[in-house]
């Protein structure tokens, strides 16, 4: 029997009322579902041989004596342990779905309540809790919403919104009601707020598959302790002889890809990456390394194609507009690099990847306050990185910040006296704070110790020297420097200067006689031209140098006071009254001077 339309009107009204209203009646809060569940989430220690924790990651406990955590976590590992209220549990591997990437470990003596498991995926929108032991410190509690089922290299994931972090990997996403819905997938992927777990019915087929695995986990297992000892070449070879066996298997192709990658070996890095995405297609991970392979050969485009491409699924995942970032800084898109990271930080405060490529951009573009802020923030994040804190002195320099930038190459001496890096920064500050026999002697120190800049330390010691007069060997200094491709121009205009100032004026003529073929629009060039042959009274030479050099740029000051002396040398005073009224708008001083010097003479003769 049918309903009247009017019936089924109220009927449906009816169950929307209900759909809607009774969760929210029902519905626990975060803190009641963590009082239910919090003892079923473990906190699980990786050991070292000594017996020393190496992470702490989390487990789930569900029952029989046994947790499910991620395999990842725990190959390799010389010893497992879970925390206890008096004294650790020992454990071990049962059961590993290396496929799946969720192990079954076996705790003897472990008690509690086991997760009830969801037999069911959750619905999207559906409010979830992530428990875990975020960051190490203890078993803590998060809440959010399933964003979406994703399905993943073939099998189906749970894509959630609930913030986890480093050590949230094998813990427990919950329902409002206490089930567990599925294990926290997470990579460490710095702070990245596109969240995974892996459906809890898994875990009912973990040993079936796992006895069917032995020879992929075995492999798997051959495959971490290759990458964990750098052995690249052995890992490629054994990753090329899994994928003949097993081509539909994306693993074997990713394992190729990351050594080929290790060994700078494009080519043969996009090729795997390629293959691996044909085989899970819409791998985050796998789709990255893809990027760079092709930025790494210097195919941007091909690049940022295949990023945006990741987009189409994963908008809210950092990585990928990190990624994007790193691609336009490449190709020289500094506003759609800048938008694409402040995205990627927007989505993840706390991605030091991205703040890492913002701080690269502000470098590039000279914005040394930005630059000095966003690794200032690195480094406190990191405070025994070595690397950052050479970065952070770097952007103090630039922004002239002396004492700063001194003060942060000492700390990083404090804890590593020979570094070359520490050592540069130091003498660099040194010299810019006038200390210049202290920063000659850390300079050369840093070079005697291989910095990773050596042209940067020669030029600055060149510098040092210059500021101190010493020519010869602020030449020595700067031949050095020339021998560098990266940064010959800037050695040889410095080297041009010394020999001038030096005496060496024929040799300085020439090197910039030479640099005006090669940069004949450059001011700087024309001026020093005008300058040697002044100085060896070669007065018309010199005229028309500076004043190809004041054409190109009209406001330099110096430029026309030195072309006023020329004039005045060549017997030329209405082009030196010219000139002054000229230098007096840009120069009051230097029009004052050149007046007296100059200008007077010819008034006094009249």
């Amino acid at each position: 029997m049918s309903l009247p339309l009017r019936s089924l009107v109220v009927v449906s009204a009816a169950a929307a009322v209900l759909r809607f209203a009774v969760p929210a009646a029902f519905a626990a809060s975060p803190q009641a579902v963590f009082e239910q569940v919090a003892g079923q989430v473990r906190e699980l220690e990786v050991l070292d041989a000594a017996g020393q924790v190496l992470a702490a990651h989390s487990a789930v406990t569900i029952g029989g004596a046994q947790v499910v955590t991620q395999c990842d976590l725990v190959d390799g590992a010389a010893g497992l342990r879970l925390r206890a209220a008096t004294s650790p549990l020992v454990a071990r591997v049962a059961h590993a779905d290396v496929r799946r990437n969720l192990c079954l470990l076996d705790v003897p003596g472990l008690s509690g309540r086991a997760a009830d498991l969801a037999t069911a995926l959750p619905a999207a929108g559906a409010r979830v809790i992530a428990v875990g032991n975020m960051l190490g410190l203890g078993v803590g509690v998060s809440d959010g919403v399933v964003a979406a089922i994703r399905e993943i290299g073939g099998e189906r994931l749970i894509q959630h919104t609930a913030p986890v972090a480093p050590g949230s990997e094998g813990g427990g996403l919950f329902d409002d009601g206490g089930r567990l819905v599925g294990v926290i997938r997470y990579r460490k992927l710095a702070g990245q707020n596109v969240n995974f777990a892996a459906p809890a019915a898994w875990i009912a087929e973990i040993a079936e598959r796992a006895a069917a695995q032995s020879e992929l986990r075995d492999w798997r297992r051959q495959a971490v302790v290759l990458e964990g000892e750098a052995r690249w070449a052995e890992l490629s070879a054994l990753a090329a002889r899994r994928s003949e066996r097993a081509a539909d298997e994306p693993e074997a192709w990713f394992w190729l890809a990351v050594a080929s990658e290790a060994q700078s070996a494009w080519p043969a890095a996009e090729r795997a990456y390629r293959q691996a995405l044909l085989r899970a297609p819409g791998d985050v991970t796998v789709g990255l390394g893809l990027a760079r392979a092709r930025i790494n050969q210097e195919r941007f485009d091909e690049a940022l194609a295949g990023a945006r491409e990741l987009l189409a699924s994963q908008s809210e995942d950092a990585r990928v507009w990190a990624m994007i970032g790193w691609i336009e800084i490449r190709r020289g898109q500094a506003p759609a690099a800048a938008e694409a990271l402040a995205e990627a930080m927007r989505l993840a405060p706390g991605n030091t990847g991205a703040q890492y490529l913002a701080a690269t951009l502000a470098v590039n573009q000279r914005d040394w306050p930005t630059a000095v802020r966003l690794f200032r923030q690195l480094t406190r994040a990191e405070p025994a990185n070595a690397f950052l804190s050479i970065q952070l002195a770097e952007a103090q320099y630039g922004a002239q910040d002396y004492e700063r930038a001194l003060a942060t190459a000492n700390q990083l001496l404090a804890l590593s006296p020979e570094h070359a890096d520490g050592l540069l920064w130091k003498g660099a500050a040194l010299s810019a704070l006038g200390q210049r026999q202290e920063a000659i002697e850390a300079l050369r120190a840093a070079l005697a110790r291989a910095p990773a800049s050596p042209v940067l330390a020669w030029l600055v010691l060149g510098h040092t020297y210059y500021a101190l007069r010493l020519f010869p060997e602020a030449i020595a200094a700067y031949r050095e420097a020339e021998k560098f491709a990266s940064h010959r121009e800037a050695a040889q205009d410095s080297l041009g200067i010394a020999l001038k100032d030096g005496g060496q004026f024929d040799a300085a003529r020439q090197m910039f006689e030479a640099a005006k073929a090669k940069r004949p629009e450059d001011p700087f060039v024309w001026r020093q031209i005008g300058f040697v042959n002044a100085i060896q009274g070669r007065s018309e030479q010199a005229i028309v140098a500076l004043e190809q050099s004041l054409k190109l740029d009209p406001k330099q000051a110096t430029v026309w006071h030195a072309l006023l002396e020329s004039y005045h040398a060549a017997g030329r005073p209405e082009d030196v009254r010219r000139v002054h009224a000229r230098l007096l708008e840009l120069d009051r001083v230097h029009a004052e001077q050149a007046y007296r010097d100059y200008l007077l003479p010819y008034e006094a003769a009249r």
